[in-house]
């Protein structure tokens, strides 16, 4: 009785009722650009993909698009093959690669030119010709489950499996704290859907809710211009939003998520300026998923934990997080140190080598390791520095034979090479902006790096 009286209380959709029948063919998805997707390609999409997967060994499937109409099918027909999502954090063929021989994935499904050495799938945008009528579906894994991947401590990309049924609770808890908001709005988002974030607010939760979602991202403003008329639900990034311009013709915006890093009020009071609607900031982690919210309605706003997650706090200060998203001790390895008053908490900073950039999650430790990998250089630690209101990247090294060869061609020859390398491996964003060569990497009196004088090489 109470399993029959919880499902009647949802308000939104299991993933497995996205293909209903019961609802109609006509039902809008996405779309993309002035293209409109509808249920009935969505479907015949997800069963076309079914009949192919079904025939295929390989059990774990890398699923890396561009188009999130294009990810979202290839996600449920996964799901229905009883075979496993692999989400990799990015597109990088080089990184794609090593993940692939490593044992991350088995197969790729993608829109791209990814060459990997695996079994691969290529989905094109094109409208496919319905040449049989639409099969009947499987029946739905109970324990199906997605990996991604973040940043871990050691520098490699850790896996995180998360069940499906945990990521359609985490769209639960957030339909009953906007659902009201949300209700006939269109989303657009300027965030990947290959990282939790993007998953969840771009993808997962306007399919919950029965909500269209444009299968292309917006990376400029401007882009924004031709749904200036529509009634919009903008999921973006802390960069993206610093970067509005509040010239254009404003948008009809009823919520505007920002996740990824903390703006402050300022930069809050600028959305509204552009937007139209004060950014609702959400906190939380690949490993825990959401875990609270804030809007900066004024100085020092403090975060409100979601319903159902308790907040509390370590003996080191850091955050311990109670939640039903998680099953694990992901609650007790955050390492955000935060402190709390009647109102909520507030996030003071982090005690690892985990730090976000442009809403990108970065290791340092990963970072440093990939310089490592290069021949010039023996010895190497990265630190973050603020550049006006800028956050970089920069790098100390120690150069083996190989880099003085190249050092002697002029400090700018060497550094352009070395980023040049990099680049096949890093994003734009973890590559190191500014340089020093030094002789060995300073440590202090426990033999640990003294990253006080390595800050003070940048002065």
């Amino acid at each position: 009785m109470d399993n029959q009286k919880n499902a009647a209380s949802r308000i939104t959709l299991r993933l497995r009722d996205t293909l209903s029948t019961q609802r109609p063919d006509n039902t809008l998805i996405a779309w993309r650009g002035d293209l409109p997707l509808t249920l009935s390609d969505f479907r015949h999409r997800v069963t076309s993909l079914i009949q192919q997967l079904q025939s295929l060994p390989e059990k774990r499937w890398a699923i890396c698009f561009n188009d999130s109409y294009l990810f979202s099918a290839a996600l449920i027909a996964l799901i229905y093959s009883n075979k496993t999502p692999v989400v990799p954090g990015h597109l990088r063929q080089a990184q794609l690669q090593e993940q692939q021989q490593q044992g991350a994935f088995d197969a790729l499904l993608t829109d791209l030119p990814l060459q990997i050495a695996c079994p691969t799938i290529q989905i094109s945008t094109a409208a496919s010709e319905k040449n049989s009528p639409d099969s009947n579906l499987p029946d739905w894994p109970t324990q199906a489950e997605i990996i991604l991947f973040t940043s871990g401590s050691t520098g490699q990309p850790k896996a995180v499996s998360k069940p499906v049924r945990l990521l359609e609770e985490e769209s639960e808890i957030l339909a009953r704290y906007c659902a009201k908001q949300l209700t006939n709005t269109q989303v657009a988002a300027t965030v990947s859907h290959q990282h939790l974030y993007g998953l969840t607010f771009r993808i997962l939760l306007p399919l919950a809710l029965g909500l269209p979602f444009n299968a292309q991202a917006i990376e400029y403003h401007e882009q924004l211009q031709p749904l200036t008329a529509t009634p919009l639900t903008l999921v973006a990034s802390p960069a993206y939003l610093k970067r509005l311009d509040c010239s254009l013709l404003p948008l009809n915006c009823s919520m505007v998520f920002s996740a990824g890093g903390p703006l402050n009020q300022e930069e809050a009071l600028r959305v509204q300026q552009c937007l139209g609607v004060l950014p609702v900031e959400i906190y939380g982690t690949s490993e825990t998923g959401i875990i609270a919210h804030r809007t900066q309605r004024h100085a020092e706003q403090p975060w409100q934990a979601f319903d159902g997650i308790d907040i509390g706090q370590l003996q080191d200060d850091t955050i311990q997080v109670t939640s039903p998203l998680f099953e694990d001790d992901s609650g007790s390895t955050i390492y955000d140190i935060i402190r709390i008053d009647d109102h909520g908490f507030h996030l003071l900073g982090r005690k690892d080598k985990i730090i976000k950039i442009e809403e990108k999650r970065l290791s340092l430790t990963g970072v440093e390791q990939r310089l490592l990998s290069l021949n010039e250089i023996s010895d190497v630690a990265i630190i973050p520095l603020t550049q006006g209101s800028r956050t970089i990247l920069a790098a100390i090294i120690v150069l083996t034979e190989a880099g003085e060869q190249y050092y002697q061609q002029g400090e700018i020859v060497l550094t352009r090479h070395l980023r040049q390398q990099l680049r096949e491996w890093l994003e734009p964003v973890a590559l190191p902006k500014r340089w020093r060569i030094v002789k060995t990497i300073p440590l202090n009196t426990q033999g640990k790096r003294a990253y006080s004088e390595l800050q003070e090489l940048f002065l």
